[in-house]
């Protein structure tokens, strides 16, 4: 078996990826084995090392760690998708790492549990022809999301804190988009959507809970709608949004859609941004399906 780390130097602040540098050339010296440390040098650059290294050594059992954010941890599935040998690990080193939300248990921050760990089968959602570990998303939230990149950048923003900046000024945009939805079981609805979350996982924008219903194992994927609603309504309810208390909570009776499904299509009015696990992309249609247990994530034990 072969642990490799792929280190975003961009990612989060202060170096914080090849700040574990030392800590995991310790680990395996007293394991006798070599770690290998891979850089990042550009956007998409790890899943094509992730790709040239899987179809290199079809044969052998590869373990790649994501040393990020969410955006990483994204261009490494991108990779290793479809190489039934290499399997996925997630150290946190990004500004929202919103993934690992969905498991609380688990220490992802303990790199010789991540090493000494077994993996463990979790559905995936192929999103627009890429794959998304966490959540696909289009509407208010997309947009935040292309914003939040700009504001992390700003010294002493946290990822909490960019996506709340973001938030603001889309709040005071236009808001609303007009969408045709067609479900696996025939259902088609035709909304003005302010926000549409598509979901693996349950946690976005630094730790809003938008899908609290998630299951990584049970092949559905789960469909968040928020209708359009005026500014001062919005501002009533979105703390309890961010809480994961919209889909049980009667004040949202009107205004959420929440249903499992395996597969959905989306066509909007005009061209929208889309989000998966942080990639910022640009469509009017969305096509996503859930593809059950296929991929392999390293669970290190529960924290203590």
């Amino acid at each position: 078996m072969k642990h490799i780390f792929v280190l975003n130097p961009a990612a989060g602040k202060n170096g914080a990826a090849e700040a574990l540098v030392p800590e995991i050339e310790a680990i395996f010296r007293e394991r006798g084995e070599e770690p290998e440390l891979y850089r990042t040098v550009s956007v998409g650059d790890a899943t094509h090392f992730v790709r040239e290294r899987c179809a290199a050594s079809p044969e052998e059992e590869l373990r790649f760690y994501s040393c990020g954010g969410d955006g990483t941890m994204n261009e490494i599935l991108q990779g290793l998708y479809g190489f039934p040998n290499a399997a996925l690990g997630v150290v946190p080193c990004g500004s929202g790492n919103d993934f690992i939300r969905s498991f609380p248990e688990l220490d992802f921050k303990d790199l010789r549990a991540q090493v000494e760990a077994e993996d463990h089968r979790i559905d995936l959602l192929r999103f627009n022809g890429t794959y998304s570990a966490n959540l696909c998303s289009a509407g208010m939230d997309s947009d935040v999301c292309r914003l939040m990149t700009r504001f992390k950048r700003l010294p002493l923003v946290t990822g909490s804190g960019a996506y709340i900046l973001a938030l603001i000024c889309v709040f005071f945009g236009h808001l609303g988009k007009k969408a045709h939805i067609e479900l696996d079981d025939g259902r088609v609805l035709e909304e003005n959507v302010l926000l549409l979350v598509m979901s693996n996982g349950g946690y976005y924008g630094g730790g809003w809970l938008s899908a609290p219903k998630f299951n990584v194992e049970d092949g559905l994927l789960d469909l968040c709608l928020i209708r359009k609603i005026s500014r001062l309504k919005m501002a009533r309810i979105i703390g309890r949004y961010k809480k994961g208390l919209h889909v049980e909570d009667p004040i949202f009776r009107d205004i959420v859609f929440y249903t499992h499904t395996k597969k959905l299509r989306v066509v909007f009015d005009r061209p929208t941004t889309l989000n998966a696990d942080g990639q910022i992309t640009e469509s009017t249609t969305v096509e996503v399906e859930v593809l059950p247990r296929a991929l392999r994530l390293i669970c290190p034990k529960a924290k203590r």
